[in-house]
């Protein structure tokens, strides 16, 4: 007898299916890929490691490649820490982006979108114990899920254009979550 996949993602006590849920329905969609062979889990991030200190009302221009045939299921912010208590600012949002699909020739938003948007911020007593990622202690996010997986075709390529809004240097660190294809 065959057993049902159970993803990973379910199993979150802020991903579970209620009434008005949206993470729920976009998890649905990616149930039956939990036990397929021919995915697996992968994180890219933009911009590259050397180009993630924007300054103040910077701009930050950064090529993606990701294997084609490949989904793209949802994006993760890392949350800046302000003191070591609970408090925080939030998810990092203080920065536009626009992503454009090279191989199509679209932009994936009409104008550059506010990061906020980008951002599923939900703390839970887990998240107390934050880790620190050079010199900003941060929280994890939760993924931010996309209606649909997005599939990737062509070539691949992505060019990821990131804006400052801050009057100050900030780190961006936009995560990109992939099933890549195997083989």
């Amino acid at each position: 007898m065959g057993a049902l996949a159970t993803s990973p993602l379910q199993l979150g006590q802020l991903a579970r299916e209620t009434w008005g849920s949206y993470d729920a329905a976009a998890i649905a969609q990616l149930y039956g890929l939990a036990d397929d062979a021919c995915y697996q889990m992968r994180v890219y991030k933009a911009p590259a490691d050397d180009q993630e200190l924007v300054p103040a009302y910077g701009n930050v221009r950064n090529g993606l490649e990701i294997k084609p045939g490949s989904l793209i299921f949802g994006f993760a912010l890392p949350c800046v820490v302000m003191s070591d208590t609970i408090e925080s600012n939030g998810p990092q949002a203080s920065f536009t982006v626009q992503i454009r699909d090279v191989s199509l020739e679209r932009d994936w938003f009409d104008d550059p979108l506010a990061g906020l948007f980008l951002a599923n911020y939900k703390p839970t007593s887990e998240m107390l114990m934050y880790v620190n990622f050079g010199d900003d202690p941060c929280l994890p996010s939760d993924w931010n899920f996309l209606c649909a997986p997005y599939p990737v075709v062509g070539s691949g390529l992505f060019m990821v254009d990131i804006q400052s809004t801050a009057n100050a240097t900030q780190r961006i660190e936009l995560v990109f979550g992939v099933l890549e294809v195997c083989g």
